[in-house]
């Protein structure tokens, strides 16, 4: 069994250190749990025989499931570990260790147990799509704070971004189902929906990731076109990305893979301030720039 410690035992069990603040103490912690990783990597056994993956994985399940729980690992993830056949069961292993990743990179922030929370008692994919967006504004030099749901019309958004120059930036994050068809009044509804939650007087972002199957010739047009309609519509949102994982074939490995797009529109409500932080985004993620950003050992 390969154990990685949370931060808060690990922090616990190394108070004799006299780490000046949390944060020092988190940027030792992370920095030892990602040398302990790569050490292990580098072991004969492990690095002659390819099995980097497969310890990497078995790290970040051990890891979920001290965080989460193994029964709620195995509930949400039943067929992760079935592995006599290609099928259903790559996807739930490669969302199980996304959100271990996650759930690693998020310990030191203030709202880490209510994210914690949220993700109990939520569907597992938009739980996980929250965390991709939180982690990925993360990547820019801003502070972000995640808002506990509260039900409340106009302040049920879910993240809170502070940028230079633009002040506060309510953030909201919609998931569509895999089996959601498409339809411009499916996104103009889901603009409309988005706004409801987001405050009045200033213009917001809007986070959507869509269906594979939505990529078609010629959809970008009627999507931005529907998009453009509902955003004409409201003055809480600014700026949409969207975001897609298409598959495109791996030649190196003869696997069908997916890689994510993202998508940046502007509305006519959005300031110059907000729509250059956008295309700052945008830039950094293009780049693959997250100096920023924590990251996973596994």
């Amino acid at each position: 069994m390969i154990e990685i410690p949370t931060f808060a035992a690990w922090a616990a069990a190394n108070q004799a250190e006299g780490f000046p603040d949390e944060a020092t103490a988190w940027a030792v912690y992370s920095d030892r749990m990602y040398r302990g990783m790569q050490a292990l990597f580098a072991h004969p056994e492990i690095a002659e025989n390819r099995q980097e993956a497969a310890v990497a994985e078995i790290a970040a399940v051990a890891f979920l499931e001290s965080i989460l729980g193994a029964v709620w690992v195995r509930e949400k993830f039943p067929l992760a570990d079935n592995r006599e056949e290609l099928g259903p069961w790559v996807q739930q292993a490669r969302q199980r260790q996304e959100l271990a990743r996650r759930v690693f990179e998020f310990q030191s922030e203030p709202w880490f147990d209510d994210f914690i929370a949220y993700t109990k008692t939520n569907e597992v994919a938009s739980a996980i799509f929250e965390a991709d967006v939180l982690q990925t504004l993360m990547c820019m030099p801003a502070d972000i704070a995640r808002v506990t749901e509260s039900g409340v019309k106009g302040q049920d958004f879910d993240i809170l971004l502070n940028l230079a120059h633009v002040g506060d930036v309510p953030v909201e994050v919609k998931y569509k189902r895999d089996d959601t068809a498409f339809s411009e009044a499916t996104v103009r509804n889901t603009v409309k929906g988005a706004a409801k939650q987001l405050p009045r007087g200033r213009a917001g972002w809007l986070f959507m990731h869509v269906p594979t199957a939505w990529v078609r010739p010629g959809r970008s047009d009627d999507y931005h076109e529907a998009l453009g309609e509902a955003l004409r519509q409201t003055s809480r949102v600014g700026v949409v990305f969207t975001v897609i994982d298409r598959p495109f074939h791996d030649q190196e490995t003869g696997k069908i893979r997916h890689r994510r797009f993202w998508d940046v529109f502007r509305g006519d409500n959005a300031s110059q301030e907000l729509w250059e932080a956008a295309l700052l985004l945008r830039d950094l993620l293009d780049k693959g720039w997250d100096f920023f950003a924590p990251r996973a050992p596994f």
